[in-house]
């Protein structure tokens, strides 16, 4: 049996969609939905700072927060993820002997010198690429930088 030939637009779609218009549309919209979710943030923001100290004055001490804490717009705080705390190498961690070996020195080392010397001032090691590690753990540091190819120095 033979099948009818389709004729018009599919059903289930209103005219006139898919175009940019409507894209457009759905961007202003949603636009508009986050600046009233921002709005009813920050009123909500205001009654819990109120209660908050409500309770601080009446001695109570206010909860623990509840979610993901969250900074205000105006206010600058720590900025979260990497780098928070820098306090060099961990003790006994190939960082810190590559810059216990870079420090003895003024002029550049390659890499395999410093692997070398990094055996030398007693580091325990299996790895039989431990100058392929020295070389990543070399990129990886601040304190250090590339002054040619395989060749670092300590800043």
């Amino acid at each position: 049996m033979p099948r009818k030939a389709k004729r018009g637009r599919r059903p289930g779609r209103p005219k006139g969609s898919g175009g940019a218009t409507s894209w457009a549309s759905a961007a202003s919209g949603l636009k508009s939905y986050r600046n009233t979710l921002a709005t009813d943030r920050d009123a909500l923001d205001e009654k819990i700072g109120a209660l908050d100290s409500a309770l601080d004055a009446m001695g109570a001490g206010a909860p623990a927060a509840r979610g993901p804490a969250r900074r205000s717009a105006g206010k600058p705080g720590p900025k979260p993820g990497p780098g928070r705390g820098r306090r060099g190498p961990r003790k006994g961690s190939l960082k810190e002997y590559i810059t216990k070996v870079l420090g003895g020195r003024v002029r550049g080392m390659a890499v395999k010198d410093i692997t070398t010397s990094v055996l030398r001032s007693g580091y325990k090691s299996k790895n039989k690429t431990l100058a392929k590690s020295v070389g990543i753990a070399l990129a990886d540091m601040r304190g250090v930088s590339k002054l040619g190819r395989g060749v670092y120095q300590l800043k």
